[in-house]
């Protein structure tokens, strides 16, 4: 039996729905700018879903649309003109993907290069090879950007731990 748009639709934001949101949090660094992320996305998604012939283009279509999405909101005017609050300040995020522990806090504050390819190889479990192509950058500088982010992780928490 063939799904109907609708149909279809729930069911990928039923699949993708915390993923492109961690993703989202991950770039943003607090909910309401996370939610706002994935409503957009989801309604680029839904928009787009008849150009999908191959559901297994979906998930990569998402993350970068997320990612892209994230960045054009990072660079807008009003964005940089107001104060992101910090993860640690946040108290409303509820996701269930680490973000209570030492580690999740400590990957929050990485750099934006280094932070978003670590979320997508350790809690999306995307390869390097995906995640160049998610990134729009060479293979060699996602793995040099995962090892810099371990290392800088690896600093934060000794330091937390002193």
């Amino acid at each position: 039996m063939k799904k109907t748009g609708q149909q279809h639709f729930r069911s990928c934001f039923e699949l993708y729905s915390k993923t492109v949101y961690a993703v989202a949090f991950s770039m943003m660094k607090n909910c309401a700018d996370a939610n706002d992320i994935m409503q957009e996305v989801f309604l680029k998604f839904y928009q787009n879903m008849d150009k999908f012939t191959d559901d297994a283009h979906i998930r990569p279509w998402l993350i970068t649309v997320t990612v892209n999405t994230c960045r054009n909101m990072l660079r807008s005017g009003w964005f940089s003109k107001t104060t992101a609050r910090d993860v640690s300040e946040e108290g409303t995020y509820n996701e269930d993907f680490g973000e209570k522990s030492d580690l999740f806090y400590a990957i929050m504050k990485l750099p934006e290069k280094e932070r978003v390819p670590l979320h997508l190889f350790y809690y999306e479990g995307c390869s390097t090879a995906e995640i160049a192509g998610l990134l729009k950058m060479k293979e060699s500088t996602v793995r040099v950007r995962i090892m810099r982010g371990r290392e800088k992780l690896k600093k934060l928490l000794k330091e937390e731990t002193v």
